[in-house]
């Protein structure tokens, strides 16, 4: 404010900016005639517009506690206050009291939270002011306490959860209880403030101990402790190799560490399932002993009386929370030699023959071989006998000047725990006896068919072939024909001349050659006939089946034709029906046609689900065969054409088959006969 003397001489007062300060009586003094004084005074009243001094538009009071709510306001003439919430008017009871500038909730509920309205006004100037507030009630954090340890593994990443409650929701924070280093700023751990999610990367073992949560707002804060156990995978110290000998105690003990101690156990590598612990039979007993201190286990696999079976490698398992360790260790069971896996044959020789006698000593350790023979003669003196070798395995290599060397030879075979002994005779091998008596079984007038009695011999030098020469009457055997055939397959010969004399002998071959002629024969080939009946090719059973509905193929040996060729064949085929156990043939349902030149054909034209009778006779010059015969039944009908076959094959040759198949597609197939 300023004075300003103006153009009549007055003095006038002039406020740029009246401020409620400012009110206020106000004097102006004057003085006339320099003796005279005078004095006029005025009083100034300010009007101040209603004012919101302490009135925070957004306010948060505490669950649980009294809370003021601030609404200071100023005017002037001095304002009355009144408070409302939710439209409706607040009056002081037991909840509220109204102060001059608040309102004073007690014991504040969330039910508290929302909107409540301050208002003022100034009756003589007529104002009206309302201030809204937004209330929202702080609930402190409440932290869910832990169950337990928690458990994380050595090496490997692991996560808490740290829950809590609270309003807002609280932010998180951990701490290493025992270092109070902020794990928020820490290498290898990492918190998220909004989860509460404290993960830690690569544990190791010093990260195990107390660790505290803690969970705070506006309203306060809480917190709550766990202790982290570290679990250390299993890892095996110790688990040695083990030797013991046969009918003696084994033991194999395999030391583990880890956190917690680990259970340990062992499996054979040739069973599925490890040992359970405790007695597994009679014989094999399994203990494991940790130690919580230290954290060692010690394993331990008895074996009494211990057998060869028992040899091999064995896994040691170690195993916990944490996962698992194996490590193979090898039992050896020791024993004396044993010649199991010897043969128990004989040798042969013959004609100065060399020949090796091999002897196998198991053992372990491996045994020390030497030889005698004749009775217990060493070997050392003797030059048409060489040894090779000395163990576990060795053989005698023997040039059987004279008969002396076809004895009885002597493996002995010694290592610490003892010596056993193994003979083998070297017998001297001879040509077979004669064939006993051969006897015609068969003939036609090209071919013929001998049953044969063999010589007895040693199972060990059995007959092998059978050797024939035969030659017609009149020549020498200087002039005979050979035939060789394998003990067991048909003695036959063919291509001979009908009408004719022969002489035959025989002789056996075994490994040491052919032994003499004997069973000396003499036999007339017949005159020239028809053939042989022929041989129809069916399945076992009373009948055959076609995979057709209107054809069969039908297929047959070729027969011997005796003297002469087969010029062709005929076969006949008719419907059959079973009446009271008999097949009868259906009368005006046969039909015959000639082949030529094959030994297969497709009966065609044919009804589906009917039984059918073939007969096939063989001809040629001199006439039909008897015929062969067979039965056999179509198959059901089926959709669509059945396959149309065309077949163009000649005796022992090759068929060139094109089937086509009319359904959905058409399929062109070569078959190679």
């Amino acid at each position: 404010m300023y004075t300003e003397l103006l153009q009549d001489n007055s003095l006038s007062l002039f406020f740029n900016s009246l401020q409620e300060q400012q009110a206020g009586k106000y004097t102006c003094r004057a003085t006339y005639a320099n003796s005279i004084q005078l004095h006029k005074s005025v009083t100034i009243d300010t009007i101040v517009a209603i004012t919101w001094d302490n009135a925070p538009l957004n306010q948060y009071p505490i669950l649980g506690k009294d809370f003021p709510i601030q609404c200071k306001v100023r005017a002037r003439p001095s304002p009355s206050v009144d408070w409302l919430y939710n439209g409706e008017l607040i009056k002081t009871n037991d909840h509220y009291i109204i102060d001059t500038y608040a309102l004073k909730i007690k014991n504040v509920q969330e039910s508290d939270d929302g909107i409540y309205t301050c208002r003022a006004y100034v009756l003589t100037t007529g104002e009206l002011k309302e201030r809204p507030i937004r209330v929202e009630v702080h609930i402190r954090p409440t932290v869910k306490e832990f169950s337990g340890p928690v458990d994380v593994i050595e090496d490997k990443d692991a996560s808490i959860q740290c829950k809590a409650h609270g309003k807002p929701p609280p932010k998180f924070s951990w701490v290493k209880s025992l270092t109070h280093q902020n794990l928020s700023h820490a290498d290898r751990f990492e918190v998220d403030p909004d989860t509460g999610l404290l993960t830690i990367r690569n544990v190791n073992r010093e990260d195990a101990g107390e660790y505290q949560c803690t969970a705070t707002n506006l309203a306060g804060r809480a917190n709550t402790n766990i202790q982290v156990n570290v679990i250390v995978k299993p890892k095996i110290m110790e688990f040695l190799n083990s030797t013991v000998v046969q009918e003696k105690e084994a033991s194999l003990v395999c030391k583990a560490f880890g956190k917690p101690p680990p259970q340990v156990t062992f499996r054979k590598l040739t069973n599925d399932q490890p040992y359970a612990e405790g007695a597994h039979d009679d014989r094999i007993i399994l203990t494991s002993s940790p130690n919580d201190i230290t954290g060692e286990t010690v394993g331990r696999l008895t074996i009494s009386k211990s057998l060869r079976s028992d040899d091999g490698l064995y896994e040691c398992i170690a195993k916990n929370a944490g996962g698992e360790a194996r490590l193979n260790g090898h039992l050896t069971v020791e024993f004396p030699p044993s010649f199991a896996l010897m043969p128990n044959i004989s040798k042969w020789s013959w004609e100065q023959k060399p020949v090796n006698i091999s002897c196998i000593a198991e053992s372990i350790p491996n045994a020390t071989i030497r030889w005698t023979f004749r009775g217990g003669q060493s070997i050392d003196n003797d030059n048409m006998i060489k040894q090779l070798d000395n163990g576990p395995q060795s053989t005698l290599t023997i040039l059987p000047l004279d008969k002396r060397y076809y004895t009885t030879y002597t493996c002995i075979a010694s290592n610490a725990h003892g010596t056993r002994e193994r003979n083998i005779e070297l017998r001297e091998g001879t040509k077979p006896g004669e064939v006993q008596q051969a006897k015609m079984a068969e003939i036609t007038a090209t071919t013929i068919r001998f049953d044969l009695v063999l010589p007895s011999t040693d199972p060990d030098l059995p007959v092998k072939a059978i050797t024939v020469q035969y030659k017609e009457q009149g020549q020498t055997w200087m002039q005979a024909k050979n035939m060789t055939w394998t003990v067991g397959f048909p003695y036959g010969l063919k291509d001979l001349k009908p009408q004719t004399s022969y002489e035959f002998r025989f002789a056996a071959r075994n490994m040491v050659g052919l032994g003499n002629w004997g069973a000396y024969h003499e036999e007339t080939t017949p005159v020239k006939t028809f053939p042989n009946e022929p041989k129809i090719k069916t399945s076992s059973g009373e009948y055959d089946s076609s995979k057709f509905s209107n054809q069969y193929e039908l297929t047959w040996a070729m027969p011997d034709d005796n003297g002469e060729p087969i010029d062709m064949y005929q076969v006949k085929y008719c419907q059959i029906k079973h009446v009271s156990g008999v097949w009868e043939e259906l009368r005006d349902t046969c039909r015959t046609e000639k082949i030529q030149g094959r030994l297969r054909y497709w009966l065609k034209n044919l009804n589906s689900e009917t039984f059918y009778k073939v007969e096939l006779m063989a001809h040629n010059a001199l006439g039909f065969s008897k015929p062969g015969s067979a039965k056999f039944k179509t198959a059901r009908e089926s959709v669509g054409i059945e396959p149309d076959y065309k077949v163009d094959i000649s005796a022992g040759g090759t068929c060139k088959l094109a089937v086509t198949a009319i359904a959905t597609a058409i399929t062109i197939l070569f078959l190679a006969i």
